[in-house]
């Protein structure tokens, strides 16, 4: 049963990473570009990168292997420029509920481009996934938050895409390497990208304004968000390779769905910068019942 703690401990740490990621944007950088946090967070991949690959004295694959590992990293740092700019006016709960649309899109690309089948039972799985972020999105009422909730979902939706992407090229082209050796590849691809993109003139300039005024806070909180993050995908790869990798997958995402919904209304009332999720009754429903469509749906799917 490790695998099955591992898994459900991945999902615990990326619950708690997306609340602070909710108070960098917010409260740190203010809801102005927080993608220049890229400036930061490039280097401290490349670190923790280089402290995992000495203690785990990792053997690089072949050179076509790292390449592919490199370019699936800086997609999945490209991504993220999405997710940072959805988290404006998305909460948590509702960014991970759109991330359920991960699997959907793992087989839509299998089914395109290695033609492989799509069954009855997947294509039921998949509508009832797609109603969950619908559902989030209608849920507002108001005609102002709504729009700001459609402009949300096609950030979140890009980001989705574009980090499937990056996950089926690491799966597609290491199957035969050690998941050391994948985790670390990726964070060099990941960090390279980083510390380019905030080379943007942009980035780079709300970066240096926010060293300035708010150094020791920005740099204490993104580091122990990079650990966090670091630390649960290692942890959640580890869970995969001891157990059973569709099933794991699949417990990890409803978990973390789960635990994000608690964790949202626990911190939300009592620390609301944190939390930062809007308690009211009919926008709680309608996350429960979107949690409840997405779990079923993976359920169904796997």
């Amino acid at each position: 049963m490790l695998w099955l703690i591992l898994c459900i401990t991945a999902a615990l740490i990326w619950s708690v990473g997306a609340f602070i990621d909710n108070y960098i944007t917010d409260v740190i950088f203010k809801g102005k570009t927080p993608q220049g946090m890229k400036a930061l967070n490039g280097p401290f991949y490349l670190i923790i990168a280089t402290i995992v690959g000495i203690i785990c004295k990792i053997q690089f694959p072949e050179v076509s292997q790292i390449v592919l590992l490199l370019i699936s990293g800086a997609l999945s740092s490209v991504s993220s420029l999405a997710y940072y700019q959805a988290l404006k006016n998305e909460e948590a709960t509702g960014a991970a509920i759109f991330y359920q649309l991960q699997p959907v899109l793992f087989l839509i690309i299998d089914f395109i481009l290695f033609g492989e089948t799509i069954s009855l039972r997947q294509i039921i799985g998949f509508a009832v996934i797609l109603l969950a972020p619908v559902l989030v999105v209608f849920a507002r009422k108001r005609a102002k938050s709504r729009r700001m909730a459609l402009n949300a979902a096609a950030l979140l939706v890009l980001y989705v895409i574009i980090a499937t992407v990056s996950a089926e090229i690491a799966v597609r082209s290491t199957s035969n390497v050690d998941y050391k050796a994948v985790f670390v590849i990726y964070l060099i691809g990941r960090g390279i990208s980083d510390c380019l993109l905030g080379l943007i003139p942009k980035f780079r300039k709300r970066h240096k304004y926010i060293m300035k005024h708010n150094k020791k806070t920005y740099i204490g909180v993104v580091a122990i968000n990079q650990c966090l993050s670091a630390a649960a995908d290692f942890i959640y790869r580890y869970g995969l390779v001891i157990g059973v990798a569709a099933l794991g997958s699949a417990v990890t995402n409803a978990a973390e769905l789960i635990l994000t919904f608690i964790l949202g209304i626990i911190l939300s009332i009592i620390w609301p910068n944190f939390g930062r999720e809007k308690l009211h009754k009919h926008l709680i429903i309608a996350h429960a019942v979107a949690i409840v469509l997405c779990v079923v749906g993976i359920i169904i799917i796997q």
